[in-house]
């Protein structure tokens, strides 16, 4: 997905996660659970089109492939179903009945016991995710540039250890890690949720059973009676805590709260209260067919019309309770039962189930956990192959081949080692292969991380011979250079180096952000004996000018002082954020820059900022209309300049740089032997931009307006490489050599000559 929200990484451009348990629901030989009702007969081990049996239901495999169709939809196409997203809650309500239930019926007596349950999980979902994870890789390697291997190993390695969602949530606090692409493992954040879940939740009811005392009485019933009650608590705390702290994560820091576990535990163990007061509703609902109809109607309606109406704002907080209250109701109505288990037996189904439990639907289900595995992976890596967006045949392509490799997976992986052999016999056997798969796909994620940096020269920094002419700016300000070819005769550097190629703010720290937003950090480059004070202020686009400043500083004795942020201009009116915390956080970020400069005695400011919000939504100011939004940033960028020049302060403003649609890295390690395509038409790249409007019609001779993109572009044509140097080391961010090229032109105007 791009879900975009990913949302990664915006809405949340992340991919939903799921996974699907066998369709049993207690089984011999050690086998896994499934989908039937608790207290039903161990039913049959052989294909599935044989186990439906008593107690089987047909409610859980058509749950399966709603959520995963939801999901397949959303990723495929996020304006059709923006809240698609929600499929992963409905799999987290399924995976919390299914195996809490299982852990109720069977509970857990001692340590060997918990053993025993992790290597039914092992078994049933690692062989699987582990093929997915190296095929994953291997065509990251065949198809993406080199510009994606690191990142996409650095996903694998997280996915195979089952920790991605917590490494999403820390690179979502770098504003450069959301702006990216998505990798083709993100989409196992959920599934590292529910990894965690199963390592975690037979201990919490190994904890029920001891303060239950279910081991120590002969009065076996009331024991178990007493054993249930202490599990419901011990999941209702569990529900309360999680929720709560999900509802708090989400209003603080919602794009990491999307992906921890701790906001996600209370889905599944909603699944568990289900779980544990069946029998109770199963007594309360059976005497009424139409209670049942009711309620998974209910269900139904609540997950459709989340799938159509949420959009991932305030996502997952108390939002998620929608999609997991629709699922709840489905699980809580027993609707979808089938055979002599329920006290009705056949007569109690209804249209509804027929109709969802056609093969087709049951099917899919039945495949679910490779689908989900299989799509993400085709939708990642097949842009990189075709070269632009998927097309609707491209996506109906994208649908066959998940399918068919579900199919496959399912037949040739997943069912020969989810029973006692090959891996379970010795219960050692389970535990060599989790160490030795996991061993496997880490060693290929290092690998190919040491390799590029080895064979591509990824951590070389960019080298420019001192004596090259016409180099970066100078062939196209430079008078004698103009009339030759703007790109240049060669490259200097790689693409992959490029994307290193950064300004030293970033390692400093030098960046407000929103996800620490009562943090204002300053940082100081200082001469020996300073004659002037110079600060540099606005946003990420104004960073990479920091290089130039600190060759002239160590050249003209100037202290620099950063004023910088991500996802935040200097701005009087609050940006669109999605907090209260952070949209105040921002606003103080300028008033804190401004009383600094002033009792820093700081001499000129450099200030330059994107001001796109089509390019970063809470670029744009809270509450304001698209058609009014340029006129509303121009008059509070006045104002701020106006807070400067009052205080004696001289402003440089220069112009923000184009704005490629894509990576331009990404574009140029696919086509270095033409460059040019990767160029693009000026009219498309170059947005108005309010604060360079705002500096020029003030008319104040302490403003100095600046622009510097015919540097960059001709009257038709912006370019990503200019005197044989890439300008950008991503999206829309000048590399630290192309800025450094720039000083002739930046220096005379800062120093007061130009």
């Amino acid at each position: 997905m791009s879900v975009t929200s990913e949302g990664a990484s915006a809405s949340p451009v992340v991919s939903a996660g799921l996974r699907t348990a066998s369709v049993r629901w207690v089984e011999s030989s050690d086998r896994s659970v499934g989908s039937a009702v608790p207290g039903a007969a161990p039913s049959d081990v052989g294909p599935a089109s044989t186990r439906r049996r008593a107690g089987w239901r047909a409610d859980v495999q058509w749950l399966r492939a709603l959520a995963v169709a939801m999901v397949v939809v959303y990723h495929l196409w996020p304006d059709r179903l923006p809240g698609g997203f929600v499929g992963v809650d409905v799999f987290f309500v399924i995976s919390g009945y299914l195996i809490i239930a299982h852990l109720l019926a069977h509970p857990p007596m001692g340590m060997r016991d918990v053993v025993v349950f992790w290597g039914r999980r092992i078994r049933r979902l690692l062989p699987v995710a582990f093929f997915v994870i190296v095929v994953a890789l291997g065509l990251v390697l065949l198809i993406e540039p080199m510009t994606q291997w690191r990142t996409n190993a650095s996903a694998a390695i997280g996915a195979g250890i089952y920790l991605e969602n917590w490494s999403l949530a820390g690179q979502l606090v770098d504003y450069l890690a959301r702006a990216g692409s998505p990798t083709a493992f993100q989409h196992f954040w959920s599934l590292s949720v529910e990894e965690q879940f199963y390592l975690i939740w037979p201990v919490l009811i190994g904890l029920a059973v001891w303060l239950g005392g279910l081991r120590a009485s002969s009065r076996a019933g009331y024991r178990e009676r007493r054993f249930r009650v202490v599990a419901a608590v011990v999941i209702g705390l569990v529900v309360v805590v999680s929720l709560g702290y999900s509802i708090l994560a989400t209003a603080v820091a919602p794009q990491q709260a999307y992906f921890i576990t701790p906001t996600r535990m209370w889905e599944l163990a909603a699944g568990g209260v289900v779980a544990v007061a069946y029998p109770a509703l199963t007594r309360m609902i059976s005497p009424s067919l139409w209670t049942r109809r009711v309620l998974v109607v209910a269900g139904l309606v609540v997950i459709s019309a989340s799938g159509i109406l949420l959009t991932g704002q305030g996502f997952p907080g108390w939002v998620a309770l929608l999609p997991v209250v629709g699922a709840v109701l489905v699980l809580a109505s027993g609707s979808g039962v089938v055979g002599s288990a329920h006290p009705d037996g056949p007569a109690h189904q209804w249209w509804l189930d027929r109709a969802l439990g056609v093969r087709p639907i049951q099917f899919l289900g039945d495949i679910s956990y490779s689908v989900y595995l299989w799509h993400w992976v085709f939708i990642a890596v097949l842009p990189w192959a075709t070269g632009h967006p998927l097309t609707w045949p491209e996506k109906l392509g994208v649908i066959a081949a998940t399918i068919l490799a579900s199919w496959a997976s399912k037949r040739q992986i997943e069912d020969r080692f989810r029973g006692t052999k090959p891996l379970g016999a010795p219960l050692w056997r389970t535990f060599v292969f989790l160490v030795v798969g996991m061993a496997v796909v880490v060693s290929a994620g290092v690998g190919v991380y040491v390799v590029t940096g080895l064979v591509a020269h990824a951590d070389d920094p960019i080298v420019v011979p001192a004596d090259a002419t016409c180099v970066g700016a100078a062939a196209r300000l430079d008078p004698a250079c103009t009339s030759g070819d703007p790109h240049g005769t060669t490259v200097f550097g790689s693409p992959l180096q490029a994307s290193a190629d950064r300004n030293t703010a970033y390692a400093d720290g030098c960046w407000w952000t929103s996800n620490d937003p009562q943090r204002f950090p300053i940082c100081q480059y200082s001469a020996t004996s300073a004659d002037q004070t110079v600060g540099l202020f606005g946003n990420s686009h104004a960073g990479p000018y920091l290089t130039p400043l600190q060759e002239m500083a160590a050249d003209s004795r100037w202290n620099i002082r950063t004023y910088l942020a991500s996802s935040c201009y200097p701005s009087r009116e609050p940006l669109a954020f999605e907090t209260a915390a952070a949209r105040q956080g921002c606003l103080d970020f300028t008033t804190q820059a401004v009383a600094d400069m002033v009792a820093s005695g700081v001499d000129v400011v450099v200030m330059s900022a994107l001001t796109q919000p089509a390019t970063d939504p809470t670029l744009a100011l809270d509450g304001v209309a698209a058609a009014d939004l340029q006129a509303r940033q121009q008059a509070s960028f006045a104002g701020v300049l106006a807070q400067l020049t009052d205080a004696g302060i001289r402003v440089v403003v220069v112009r923000d740089v184009p704005m490629p649609p894509d990576s331009v890295v990404d574009c140029l390690a696919q086509n270095m032997d033409k460059i040019a395509s990767c160029d693009g038409p000026r009219d498309a790249r170059v947005a108005p931009d309010p604060l360079f409007d705002a500096a020029s019609a003030m008319g104040d001779p302490l403003v100095t307006p600046l622009d510097l993109n015919d540097a960059l572009c001709d009257a038709t044509t912006c370019w990503d490489v200019v005197g044989a140097v890439v300008v950008y080391f991503n999206q829309g961010h000048l590399t630290a050599t192309f800025a450094s090229t720039l000083r002739p032109y930046l220096e005379p105007v800062i120093a007061g000559r130009g």
